[in-house]
Protein backbone atom coordinates (compact mmCIF):
# COMPACT_ATOMS: atom_id res chain seq x y z
CA UNK A 1 0.00 0.00 0.00
CA UNK A 2 2.92 2.63 1.45
CA UNK A 3 4.42 1.72 -2.26
CA UNK A 4 1.09 2.40 -4.25
CA UNK A 5 0.92 6.09 -2.67
CA UNK A 6 5.10 6.80 -3.64
CA UNK A 7 3.97 5.20 -6.72
CA UNK A 8 1.18 7.50 -7.34
CA UNK A 9 2.80 10.99 -4.98
CA UNK A 10 5.74 10.43 -8.07
CA UNK A 11 3.76 10.53 -10.94
CA UNK A 12 1.27 13.30 -10.05
CA UNK A 13 4.71 15.37 -9.61
CA UNK A 14 5.87 14.14 -12.97
CA UNK A 15 2.31 15.13 -14.54
CA UNK A 16 2.73 18.32 -12.76
CA UNK A 17 5.90 19.01 -13.75
CA UNK A 18 4.97 18.15 -17.66
CA UNK A 19 1.88 20.29 -17.51
CA UNK A 20 4.44 23.23 -16.16
CA UNK A 21 6.89 22.94 -19.07
CA UNK A 22 3.91 22.75 -21.24
CA UNK A 23 2.92 25.87 -20.14
CA UNK A 24 6.30 27.33 -20.35
CA UNK A 25 6.84 25.86 -23.72
CA UNK A 26 3.27 27.63 -24.97
CA UNK A 27 3.97 30.92 -23.44
CA UNK A 28 7.19 31.28 -24.83
CA UNK A 29 6.12 30.44 -28.38
CA UNK A 30 2.99 32.95 -27.97
CA UNK A 31 5.57 35.41 -27.33
CA UNK A 32 7.59 34.66 -30.01
CA UNK A 33 4.31 34.82 -32.24
CA UNK A 34 3.50 38.01 -30.93
CA UNK A 35 6.68 39.69 -31.23
CA UNK A 36 6.39 38.08 -35.15
CA UNK A 37 3.43 40.18 -35.47
CA UNK A 38 4.98 43.26 -33.84
CA UNK A 39 8.13 43.00 -35.89
CA UNK A 40 5.85 44.27 -39.33
CA UNK A 41 6.49 47.66 -40.64
CA UNK A 42 3.01 50.17 -39.84
CA UNK A 43 2.98 52.49 -42.61
CA UNK A 44 0.11 55.02 -42.12
CA UNK A 45 -1.25 56.82 -45.10
CA UNK A 46 -2.99 60.32 -44.87
CA UNK A 47 -6.06 60.02 -46.94
CA UNK A 48 -7.67 58.00 -49.91
CA UNK A 49 -5.85 58.90 -52.45
CA UNK A 50 -1.74 58.05 -51.07
CA UNK A 51 -3.45 54.95 -49.50
CA UNK A 52 -4.14 53.75 -52.66
CA UNK A 53 -0.67 54.39 -54.12
CA UNK A 54 1.19 53.14 -51.32
CA UNK A 55 -0.80 49.33 -51.13
CA UNK A 56 0.21 49.30 -54.71
CA UNK A 57 4.24 49.97 -53.79
CA UNK A 58 3.36 47.03 -50.92
CA UNK A 59 1.81 44.69 -52.17
CA UNK A 60 2.29 40.86 -51.80
CA UNK A 61 4.76 42.09 -49.01
CA UNK A 62 3.35 40.94 -45.67
CA UNK A 63 6.38 42.40 -43.25
CA UNK A 64 4.33 45.95 -44.24
CA UNK A 65 0.84 47.21 -42.49
CA UNK A 66 -0.85 49.98 -44.61
CA UNK A 67 -3.40 51.76 -42.80
CA UNK A 68 -5.16 54.98 -43.57
CA UNK A 69 -5.25 57.88 -40.77
CA UNK A 70 -9.05 58.42 -42.85
CA UNK A 71 -11.90 57.00 -44.18
CA UNK A 72 -12.36 55.83 -47.25
CA UNK A 73 -15.64 58.12 -48.18
CA UNK A 74 -13.85 61.28 -46.14
CA UNK A 75 -12.38 63.09 -49.38
CA UNK A 76 -9.97 65.68 -49.14
CA UNK A 77 -8.40 66.47 -46.25
CA UNK A 78 -9.63 70.70 -46.22
CA UNK A 79 -9.66 71.58 -42.73
CA UNK A 80 -9.47 68.30 -41.20
CA UNK A 81 -8.44 68.13 -37.59
CA UNK A 82 -6.25 64.89 -36.19
CA UNK A 83 -8.82 62.92 -33.47
CA UNK A 84 -7.37 60.75 -30.70
CA UNK A 85 -7.89 58.03 -32.86
CA UNK A 86 -5.94 59.42 -35.57
CA UNK A 87 -3.03 59.86 -32.53
CA UNK A 88 -2.60 56.26 -31.22
CA UNK A 89 -2.42 55.24 -34.96
CA UNK A 90 0.40 57.75 -35.18
CA UNK A 91 1.81 56.35 -32.16
CA UNK A 92 2.51 53.02 -33.25
CA UNK A 93 3.33 53.90 -37.18
CA UNK A 94 6.61 53.59 -38.45
CA UNK A 95 6.04 55.63 -41.55
CA UNK A 96 3.72 58.16 -42.31
CA UNK A 97 3.06 58.80 -46.06
CA UNK A 98 1.16 61.95 -47.07
CA UNK A 99 0.00 63.64 -50.13
CA UNK A 100 2.15 67.12 -49.43
CA UNK A 101 1.40 70.61 -50.88
CA UNK A 102 -0.40 71.88 -48.05
CA UNK A 103 -3.02 69.41 -48.15
CA UNK A 104 -2.65 67.85 -44.35
CA UNK A 105 -2.45 70.98 -42.51
CA UNK A 106 -2.14 69.35 -39.46
CA UNK A 107 1.14 68.15 -40.29
CA UNK A 108 3.05 70.60 -37.57
CA UNK A 109 0.88 68.61 -34.98
CA UNK A 110 2.49 65.08 -35.98
CA UNK A 111 5.94 66.24 -36.12
CA UNK A 112 5.78 68.01 -33.00
CA UNK A 113 3.95 64.89 -31.32
CA UNK A 114 6.27 62.09 -33.41
CA UNK A 115 9.31 63.89 -33.89
CA UNK A 116 11.26 60.24 -34.64
CA UNK A 117 8.28 59.09 -37.23
CA UNK A 118 9.78 58.94 -40.96
CA UNK A 119 7.19 61.19 -42.90
CA UNK A 120 7.19 60.43 -46.70
CA UNK A 121 6.19 63.41 -48.55
CA UNK A 122 4.65 62.85 -52.33
CA UNK A 123 4.64 65.90 -53.64
CA UNK A 124 8.24 66.60 -53.25
CA UNK A 125 9.70 68.24 -56.08
CA UNK A 126 6.40 68.62 -58.02
CA UNK A 127 6.00 72.23 -59.25
CA UNK A 128 2.14 72.40 -57.94
CA UNK A 129 -0.48 74.75 -59.51
CA UNK A 130 -1.47 77.81 -57.68
CA UNK A 131 -5.17 77.55 -56.03
CA UNK A 132 -8.12 79.09 -57.80
CA UNK A 133 -9.85 79.20 -54.38
CA UNK A 134 -7.08 80.15 -51.97
CA UNK A 135 -4.85 82.95 -52.92
CA UNK A 136 -1.50 82.29 -52.36
CA UNK A 137 -1.64 78.81 -52.07
CA UNK A 138 -0.85 75.45 -53.56
CA UNK A 139 -3.52 73.30 -55.71
CA UNK A 140 -2.13 70.02 -53.81
CA UNK A 141 -4.61 67.94 -55.66
CA UNK A 142 -1.78 66.42 -58.36
CA UNK A 143 -2.84 62.78 -58.76
CA UNK A 144 -5.19 64.33 -61.47
CA UNK A 145 -2.36 64.30 -63.73
CA UNK A 146 -0.93 60.72 -64.40
CA UNK A 147 2.50 62.53 -65.33
CA UNK A 148 2.63 63.86 -61.80
CA UNK A 149 1.07 61.10 -60.29
CA UNK A 150 4.67 59.07 -61.49
CA UNK A 151 6.38 61.37 -59.76
CA UNK A 152 4.47 60.09 -56.43
CA UNK A 153 4.95 56.93 -57.89
CA UNK A 154 8.54 57.20 -57.72
CA UNK A 155 8.91 59.39 -53.79
CA UNK A 156 7.04 56.54 -52.72
CA UNK A 157 9.07 53.71 -53.72
CA UNK A 158 12.42 56.29 -52.70
CA UNK A 159 10.89 56.79 -49.59
CA UNK A 160 10.25 53.38 -48.66
CA UNK A 161 13.39 51.68 -49.75
CA UNK A 162 15.51 54.10 -48.50
CA UNK A 163 13.29 53.68 -45.02
CA UNK A 164 13.48 49.82 -45.08
CA UNK A 165 17.41 49.92 -45.86
CA UNK A 166 17.83 51.96 -42.47
CA UNK A 167 15.15 49.81 -40.87
CA UNK A 168 16.48 49.05 -36.89
CA UNK A 169 13.49 47.65 -35.73
CA UNK A 170 10.06 48.76 -34.19
CA UNK A 171 9.78 52.22 -32.14
CA UNK A 172 8.19 49.89 -29.84
CA UNK A 173 11.30 47.31 -29.16
CA UNK A 174 10.45 44.65 -31.55
CA UNK A 175 12.96 42.46 -33.37
CA UNK A 176 15.14 43.87 -36.40
CA UNK A 177 14.81 42.67 -39.87
CA UNK A 178 17.72 41.32 -41.39
CA UNK A 179 19.67 42.15 -44.46
CA UNK A 180 18.16 38.98 -46.69
CA UNK A 181 14.22 40.47 -45.27
CA UNK A 182 15.37 43.99 -45.93
CA UNK A 183 16.65 43.06 -50.04
CA UNK A 184 13.65 41.05 -50.20
CA UNK A 185 11.46 43.55 -49.24
CA UNK A 186 13.23 46.50 -51.29
CA UNK A 187 13.56 44.21 -54.44
CA UNK A 188 9.63 43.49 -54.26
CA UNK A 189 8.95 47.77 -53.80
CA UNK A 190 10.83 48.26 -57.07
CA UNK A 191 9.16 45.55 -58.95
CA UNK A 192 5.54 47.02 -57.60
CA UNK A 193 6.55 50.28 -58.46
CA UNK A 194 7.75 49.60 -62.02
CA UNK A 195 4.52 47.62 -62.76
CA UNK A 196 2.44 50.51 -61.08
CA UNK A 197 4.20 53.00 -63.19
CA UNK A 198 3.57 51.39 -66.51
CA UNK A 199 0.19 51.39 -65.98
CA UNK A 200 -0.06 54.84 -65.11
CA UNK A 201 2.07 55.09 -68.02
CA UNK A 202 -0.35 53.66 -70.22
CA UNK A 203 -3.82 55.61 -68.76
CA UNK A 204 -1.36 58.45 -69.28
CA UNK A 205 -0.51 58.37 -73.24
CA UNK A 206 -4.48 57.59 -73.67
CA UNK A 207 -5.38 60.47 -71.79
CA UNK A 208 -2.51 62.49 -74.17
CA UNK A 209 -4.83 61.33 -77.10
CA UNK A 210 -8.00 62.19 -75.83
CA UNK A 211 -7.21 65.90 -74.72
CA UNK A 212 -5.27 65.86 -77.78
CA UNK A 213 -9.02 65.29 -79.40
CA UNK A 214 -11.15 67.75 -77.27
CA UNK A 215 -8.37 70.29 -78.01
CA UNK A 216 -8.97 69.91 -81.84
CA UNK A 217 -12.43 69.66 -81.37
CA UNK A 218 -12.84 72.99 -79.21
CA UNK A 219 -10.73 74.61 -81.93
CA UNK A 220 -12.61 73.14 -84.84
CA UNK A 221 -16.27 73.81 -83.36
CA UNK A 222 -15.30 77.19 -82.29
CA UNK A 223 -15.93 76.03 -78.65
CA UNK A 224 -15.30 78.21 -75.30
CA UNK A 225 -12.31 77.16 -74.02
CA UNK A 226 -13.65 78.43 -70.46
CA UNK A 227 -14.81 76.19 -67.86
CA UNK A 228 -16.38 76.43 -64.40
CA UNK A 229 -15.04 73.99 -61.45
CA UNK A 230 -16.52 73.46 -58.46
CA UNK A 231 -13.22 72.15 -57.13
CA UNK A 232 -9.70 73.23 -57.19
CA UNK A 233 -9.09 69.03 -58.34
CA UNK A 234 -10.17 69.58 -61.70
CA UNK A 235 -7.42 72.41 -62.29
CA UNK A 236 -4.95 69.44 -63.29
CA UNK A 237 -7.22 67.80 -66.00
CA UNK A 238 -8.06 71.16 -67.51
CA UNK A 239 -4.83 71.88 -68.08
CA UNK A 240 -4.23 69.40 -69.65
CA UNK A 241 -6.97 69.33 -72.02
CA UNK A 242 -6.22 72.99 -72.75
CA UNK A 243 -9.10 74.19 -71.12
CA UNK A 244 -9.12 77.84 -69.13
CA UNK A 245 -10.73 77.66 -65.20
CA UNK A 246 -12.39 80.81 -65.75
CA UNK A 247 -13.99 80.79 -62.40
CA UNK A 248 -13.40 78.34 -59.73
CA UNK A 249 -16.87 78.00 -57.03
CA UNK A 250 -15.76 76.84 -53.51
CA UNK A 251 -18.69 74.75 -52.39
CA UNK A 252 -18.82 75.56 -48.68
CA UNK A 253 -21.35 73.94 -45.89
CA UNK A 254 -20.15 76.62 -43.36
CA UNK A 255 -19.60 79.72 -45.85
CA UNK A 256 -22.64 78.92 -48.69
CA UNK A 257 -22.58 81.45 -51.55
CA UNK A 258 -25.12 84.31 -51.37
CA UNK A 259 -27.83 85.04 -53.89
CA UNK A 260 -25.83 87.71 -55.08
CA UNK A 261 -22.57 85.98 -55.77
CA UNK A 262 -24.83 83.16 -57.28
CA UNK A 263 -26.14 85.80 -60.03
CA UNK A 264 -22.78 86.74 -60.53
CA UNK A 265 -21.06 83.54 -61.73
CA UNK A 266 -24.19 83.12 -64.09
CA UNK A 267 -23.72 86.33 -65.79
CA UNK A 268 -20.24 85.36 -66.44
CA UNK A 269 -21.16 81.99 -67.73
CA UNK A 270 -22.99 83.91 -70.12
CA UNK A 271 -21.32 86.66 -71.36
CA UNK A 272 -18.47 84.23 -72.16
CA UNK A 273 -20.26 81.70 -73.55
CA UNK A 274 -19.21 79.18 -70.96
CA UNK A 275 -20.45 75.17 -71.96
CA UNK A 276 -18.91 73.38 -69.20
CA UNK A 277 -19.36 72.99 -65.62
CA UNK A 278 -17.42 70.30 -63.58
CA UNK A 279 -18.27 69.33 -60.79
CA UNK A 280 -17.80 66.12 -57.92
CA UNK A 281 -20.29 63.34 -56.99
CA UNK A 282 -18.92 64.40 -53.08
CA UNK A 283 -20.07 67.65 -53.27
CA UNK A 284 -23.57 69.37 -53.59
CA UNK A 285 -24.84 70.47 -57.05
CA UNK A 286 -27.69 72.73 -56.13
CA UNK A 287 -25.67 75.59 -57.26
CA UNK A 288 -24.37 73.97 -60.55
CA UNK A 289 -27.63 72.96 -61.28
CA UNK A 290 -29.01 76.20 -60.93
CA UNK A 291 -26.28 77.70 -63.29
CA UNK A 292 -27.25 75.31 -65.37
CA UNK A 293 -30.79 75.98 -65.90
CA UNK A 294 -30.26 79.65 -66.23
CA UNK A 295 -27.17 79.46 -68.99
CA UNK A 296 -27.76 76.17 -70.17
CA UNK A 297 -24.12 75.30 -69.54
CA UNK A 298 -23.99 71.22 -68.79
CA UNK A 299 -23.14 69.75 -65.81
CA UNK A 300 -20.17 67.12 -66.16
CA UNK A 301 -19.14 65.03 -62.78
CA UNK A 302 -15.35 64.41 -62.42
CA UNK A 303 -14.12 61.49 -60.02
CA UNK A 304 -11.47 62.64 -58.22
CA UNK A 305 -9.92 59.76 -56.67
CA UNK A 306 -10.40 60.60 -53.09
CA UNK A 307 -13.15 58.04 -52.46
CA UNK A 308 -13.69 54.38 -53.38
CA UNK A 309 -13.70 50.58 -52.08
CA UNK A 310 -9.74 50.46 -51.59
CA UNK A 311 -8.71 48.21 -54.72
CA UNK A 312 -5.74 48.62 -55.91
CA UNK A 313 -7.39 49.60 -59.53
CA UNK A 314 -9.47 51.96 -57.88
CA UNK A 315 -7.39 55.24 -59.31
CA UNK A 316 -7.04 53.74 -62.79
CA UNK A 317 -10.37 52.79 -62.74
CA UNK A 318 -11.34 56.69 -61.98
CA UNK A 319 -9.03 58.49 -64.11
CA UNK A 320 -10.70 55.86 -66.76
CA UNK A 321 -13.81 56.94 -65.84
CA UNK A 322 -12.24 61.10 -66.14
CA UNK A 323 -11.36 60.33 -69.56
CA UNK A 324 -14.93 58.91 -70.67
CA UNK A 325 -16.75 62.06 -69.31
CA UNK A 326 -14.23 64.54 -71.20
CA UNK A 327 -15.10 62.88 -74.37
CA UNK A 328 -18.61 62.63 -74.07
CA UNK A 329 -18.17 66.58 -73.27
CA UNK A 330 -16.80 67.28 -76.44
CA UNK A 331 -18.53 65.18 -78.45
CA UNK A 332 -22.00 66.21 -77.82
CA UNK A 333 -23.39 68.61 -79.95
Amino acid sequence: MRRKLVILAGSMVFLAAAVLLLVLYINRTGRKASEGVDSSIHVVTSFYPVYVLTINMTDGISDIKVDSLTDFSRGCLHDYRLTTNDMRLLSDADVFVINGGGMEEYLQDVMDGYPNLKIINLGEGIDMLESKLHEGEKNPHVWLDPQLYMVQIENARKGLTDFIGNFKGKRGGGRNIDEEDKDRIIDKINSNAEAYTARVRELSDEMDNLLDTVKGKAESNKISAKVVVFHDSFAYLAGKAGLETAYAVEIDEDTPLSAGEVAEIINAVRQDNIRFLFTEEQYDDNIANRISEETGAQIYIIDSAVTGDAEKDSYLKAMRKNIDTLKGAFEEP
